[in-house]
């Protein structure tokens, strides 16, 4: 009999779980008894209630009971406690009338405690006997009742392949998602376990004891890292714990990479001798990164000459040549931008530290792990320009750094506005200004570097930003022309996101630029482009199965979205260059999508200019969460769209979730998602540019490659731009766009305002280009408004049109018959 594959692949799960449990059981023995993360205060206190109250001394244990109380412990944390030592007579205590107010509520802690911990407890079971549902039901009641990560990683490390199980389970349908809720609880718990203070203070006393506990020590302090750092130089520098000391210089260069960032802002401590075992450190360690301020140490006149001959030696060992503090932080600024992989942040986790040495001591802020290398760049920067003020390279990379500091948390990069965002980044102080605000005050040169860099990076983000800020300052000397400094603007007209190429070309359209220049023939045409595609956007999306494929077309069609669909890459863009659509708003990518897989169509997507800038969504199918999310972190702006969630119901609830998803992926490429209104904007800001080139008459930028959008402008279904389209073919001396004014003009489907405007229009057209509609049938139905028209208003608006058209003298004649009556 053979077996269907989701039942053979279920009992092989089981088999496995149930293998590792067994393992479990036979090596329970071997598991470590020690606590995880508790204070040695409360523990001693609780051994000494549960011993007062074994020898009926309950005046003492009480005491003891409430001073626990106090200490904010856990449930779970007192539920391990009380399991440690047993907890029968205590319980029986509480059952007692007038048992005392602490005893009732440790017990009733201790109840609530062991409910999480049979949770936990059952959850593995039920998932070692294949029960997966209801593991599943206790997983989650467990993440509900809101249980201390720490004490749940004590219980976890009591079997040594509960782990192991639960990363089995990740890819279970079942119980997957609830699996990995359980690892993060873990993963936080020990995040908390190594920065804990008193954790480190507690390893650091038994670095000085016998083998095996300093070997321990010596091992949680490793995996403490950067936290390690400050307490163990507090250590160094206190001479009465001189036996520690050798133990302490022998761990700090263990801690490795993730000890640079507190050891090198040290190296700016007062303290000669901690300095120069600061020195031997880094070098140990053996990172470049130390470089810079090593540099900057060999040039402190309030070092020793010993010191900074150490210093200078160290260089030498990282293989550094002469000590040039301003070219070396402006290296390490240049890695931190780019993301090296030296020096960034661990990407598996939300929040980075920034450390600063304040008052002689070391301290850290928390900031998000997005903006963890622009806010480092700066500051190597900021480092550069204070020993060579002349760095532009460095005042560039400082300007670019800050815009995509701001991009990252959703500002919008663009406005000089306060936003409640900027909090999200905690080193920088209130009411700092904007991104746009240095910008502007470095002046169009620095932001012409600054769009250059945007523009080899693709980063749609910090482009924004620098023609924002060029738009505002920079008339047409400054902003186009024949010199590599003025090129990044030019060519940021082909940008791979319709959004900066749209604002690069409303910035040198709005200059009225009128000296010849390499690109100008880009200029025009890409304000037609927005013209084009206003209100509307458009989606690349790849899915073999046609039913999902069609299900995710039809949602993103609701929310405004032309869809070029295809069940490979190819095939998508083929369908996308048959409907015209030649630039994408967003890509969809189904997890199971061959030809190629997924990963190879992120990485395609990305070489290729026209989507390198663009979101991407994976539609994540059933049982292909997990591959998803590992595709996703192959690229920014990759984000995971679960297939489940196309099936929410309430069409709103769906469009808002699709666009949640959206808006991470485009925030994590610095902008904000194109909406409807934006992309209305846009649309509207090119028609009034047009209207300026066209009152300029300029002959650098040629308007009439605008002619054919704008007429498709005036036909569509926004007033505000059809009133615009008509102000600015007015100026078009083309058949075609005076038509086109007196289509709309004459149309009785349009608000009365919007006719006049358009009347007025087709004056200034007939006016500016004379009348090119000659004897045609629109001439006549003018004529027939202009005698018939009820609204006196409206049909004085149409007698200017038809004036200005200066009619032959016989169709004039027909006005004055018209109104005959004998």
């Amino acid at each position: 009999m053979v077996m269907p594959h989701n039942t053979l692949q279920r009992k092989l799960m089981i088999a496995l779980i149930a293998a590792l449990v067994g393992a479990s059981a036979g090596s329970a023995v071997l598991a470590t008894d020690e606590m995880v993360g508790q204070d040695a205060d409360a523990w001693t206190t609780w051994q000494s209630a549960m011993d007062s109250a074994s020898r009926e001394d309950r005046e003492t244990a009480t005491r003891n009971f409430s001073q626990l109380l106090t200490m904010g412990l856990s449930d779970l944390r007192l539920a391990l406690m009380a399991d440690r030592t047993g907890s029968l007579g205590l319980e029986n205590w509480a059952k007692e009338a007038g048992a005392p107010d602490p005893v009732k509520q440790l017990v009733e802690k201790i109840t609530a405690g062991r409910r999480q911990k049979a949770l936990a407890e059952d959850g593995w079971h039920f998932a070692a006997i294949g029960r997966f549902k209801y593991a599943d039901a206790n997983f989650k009641a467990l993440d509900e009742s809101n249980p201390d990560p720490v004490a749940l990683l004590e219980l976890a490390r009591q079997n040594p392949n509960r782990h192991a199980i639960l990363i089995k389970l990740i890819s279970n349908t079942e119980v997957g998602p609830s699996a990995k809720r359980f690892l993060q609880l873990l993963d936080l718990g020990e995040e908390k376990l190594r920065m804990d203070a008193s954790e480190i203070v507690a390893n650091i006393s038994k670095l000085a004891g016998p083998p095996r506990m300093s070997f321990n020590a010596t091992s949680r302090l490793k995996a403490s890292g950067e936290y390690a750092i400050p307490h163990l130089l507090q250590a160094l520098q206190d001479s009465g714990r001189k036996e520690l000391h050798a133990a302490i210089i022998q761990v700090l260069p263990q801690i490795g990479r993730d000890g640079l960032n507190p050891l090198c802002a040290a190296l700016g401590m007062a303290d000669n001798v901690t300095r120069h075992q600061i020195v031997s450190t880094v070098a140990q360690i053996g990172y470049r990164q130390a470089l810079p301020y090593l540099a900057k140490l060999t040039a402190d006149e309030s070092a020793s000459g010993e010191l900074r001959a150490a210093a200078k030696q160290a260089m030498g060992t990282l293989g550094a040549g002469a000590a040039d503090t301003a070219a070396l932080f402006h290296e390490l600024a240049e890695n931190y931008y780019n993301n090296a992989d030296s020096v960034r942040a661990d990407p598996r986790k939300d929040t980075a530290n920034v450390w600063y040495l304040r008052d002689g001591t070391l301290k850290l802020v928390v900031v998000p792990t997005a903006i963890f290398n622009d806010i480092m760049a700066m500051r190597c920067c900021e480092e550069a320009l204070l020993t060579n003020s002349n760095l532009e390279g460095a005042t560039a990379l400082w300007l670019a750094a800050n815009i995509r500091r701001e991009a990252k948390l959703g500002l919008d990069v663009e406005s000089d506005k306060p936003d409640e965002l900027a909090a999200k980044d905690g080193t920088r102080p209130e009411g700092y200004p904007r991104s746009i605000y240095f910008a502007r005050a470095a002046g169009p040169k620095y932001c012409h570097l600054v769009l250059a860099r945007a523009n080899k990076d693709r980063d749609a983000g910090v482009a924004l930003g620098a023609v924002a800020a060029l738009r505002e300052t920079a008339g047409e000397p400054s902003l186009v022309g024949a010199e590599d400094i003025k090129q990044p603007l030019i060519e940021t007209l082909a940008f791979p996101n319709r959004q900066v190429r749209v604002k690069a070309a409303l910035a040198i359209g709005q200059a009225l630029p009128r000296t010849l220049f390499a690109g100008a023939d880009n200029v025009v045409p890409v304000l037609a482009e927005a013209l084009s595609q206003a209100n509307r956007q458009a989606a690349l999306v790849v899915d073999g199965d046609k039913a999902s494929g069609n299900k995710i077309q039809a949602v993103l069609a609701g929310m405004g979205y032309d869809c070029a669909l295809g069940d490979t890459l190819n095939g998508a863009r083929e369908a996308g260059r048959k409907a015209n659509l030649t630039t994408f708003d967003l890509v969809i990518l189904a997890s199971d999508m061959s030809g190629p897989d997924v990963t190879a169509a992120i990485g395609d997507l990305r070489r290729e200019f026209q989507t390198a800038a663009t979101p991407i969504l994976l539609l994540a199918k059933e049982g292909e969460a997990t591959k998803a999310s590992s595709a996703a972190r192959l690229a920014a702006g990759v984000e995971v769209l679960l297939y489940d969630a196309l099936g929410l119901g309430d069409p709103k609830k769906i469009s808002e979730h699709v666009g949640n998803r959206i808006a991470r992926a485009s925030q994590a490429l610095g902008m904000a998602p194109l909406s409807a209104d934006q992309s209305l904007s846009l649309a509207l800001q090119s028609a009034r540019v047009l209207r300026l080139i066209a009152e300029g008459n300029l002959k650098v930028l040629d308007v009439s490659k605008a002619t054919g959008a704008l007429i498709t402008a005036i036909r569509g279904n926004s007033e505000p731009l059809r009133v615009a389209a008509a102000h600015a073919l007015a100026l078009h001396r083309a058949a075609d766009a005076q038509a086109a004014i007196a289509e709309n003009a004459l149309d009785p489907q349009r608000s009365p305002g919007e006719r006049i405007a358009s009347f007025n229009s087709l004056a200034e057209s007939a006016r500016t280009g004379g009348n090119l509609l000659g004897t045609s049938e629109l001439v006549n139905r003018l004529i027939e408004f202009t005698t018939q028209e009820q609204d006196l208003v409206l049909r004085a608006a149409g007698s200017q049109a038809l004036g200005a058209l200066d009619l032959p003298s016989n169709k004039a004649s027909e006005i004055i018959r018209g109104q005959y009556r004998g």
